[in-house]
């Protein structure tokens, strides 16, 4: 059986505008949409209907949270190894989370994985943190149009440099980090993040979350998710710095120094990811990206 090169999975709960991008941007990587492998985290006819051509499975919500990050590491890293029986490459998302090939590739992401080897259980991107600078983006993100252009700038940020592109099932770690692989993170694959890229939709997004958690810790639950309180104050920190400092572009130097001082964290702490100290920026997004997402 030829493998197919590459299938896209992720895992959502609400956010039905995101999915829908989501979806519609990964779906120009792949054959056909049923290579994007959604897991509802309860069932939402909304977004069953979004992702009508995509493969869908429903998972059962536990309102008490008991567990869940412990239970969604296992989905995935399970899903990482039963899915390679199908596919050369198996990509594990948040929908929030996008993946772009560099254009100066003149590659699709496809044929770039398919030319190149690595050795581990993943490979990672580099991770682009997207931050709204409210002095010169005023409007809101209209989503029927590519974000990436309505928002320019943003942060390299290790916790996006995760490893996420697996050719094996991974032996241990979680979502953000894999411990005891051999890493590497490719400087020509770009992981786009949209948490704080609106202010309008991600305090709305926050809210959701931490009142979600809230309800969670109200039944004492193991659910390992955090706080989520603490993201108000990264957001308004991170916007102050967005917007008061300069923004210069991002060359493919400063993405180079930032993929080595990765490397060099994870090697110092004996194969375990570092995440503290691992934004650098702000940065302008190279043009050749705008208008891709």
């Amino acid at each position: 059986m030829n493998l197919i090169p590459v299938c896209f999975v992720t895992m959502v709960r609400g956010d039905h505008i995101m999915l829908k991008k989501w979806i519609n941007h990964h779906a120009n990587m792949v054959d056909n949409k049923s290579a994007l492998h959604i897991f509802l985290h309860g069932d939402d006819p909304e977004l069953r209907a979004i992702a009508s051509e995509c493969s869908v499975v429903t998972l059962p919500f536990d309102p008490t949270g008991e567990l869940f990050e412990e239970a969604r590491r296992r989905l995935f890293f399970g899903l990482a190894g039963a899915l390679r029986g199908y596919y050369r490459h198996v990509i594990i998302l948040d929908s929030d989370e996008f993946i772009i090939i560099d254009p100066n590739l003149k590659k699709s992401l496809s044929e770039h994985l398919c030319d190149r080897t690595y050795e581990g259980a993943a490979l990672s991107p580099i991770g682009f943190d997207v931050v709204q600078r409210r002095s010169e983006e005023l409007e809101p993100v209209n989503f029927t149009l590519p974000i990436l252009g309505q928002r320019r700038f943003g942060f390299l940020d290790g916790v996006y440099s995760k490893p996420c592109i697996f050719q094996k099932q991974p032996a241990g770690g979680n979502q953000h980090t894999l411990e005891g692989e051999k890493w590497e993170i490719d400087p020509m694959i770009f992981l786009f993040h949209f948490r704080f890229f609106d202010i309008e939709y991600s305090e709305i997004i926050n809210n959701e979350r931490i009142a979600l958690v809230a309800e969670f810790d109200k039944q004492g639950a193991n659910h390992a998710i955090g706080t989520w309180k603490d993201r108000d104050k990264k957001f308004s920190k991170l916007l102050k710095i967005v917007d008061e400092e300069e923004c210069p572009p991002l060359t493919g130097n400063l993405v180079e120094s930032f993929r080595l001082l990765q490397l060099e964290n994870y090697k110092s702490r004996g194969g375990r990811f570092m995440w503290k100290n691992s934004r650098r920026g702000p940065y302008e997004i190279p043009a050749r990206f705008l208008n891709l997402l």
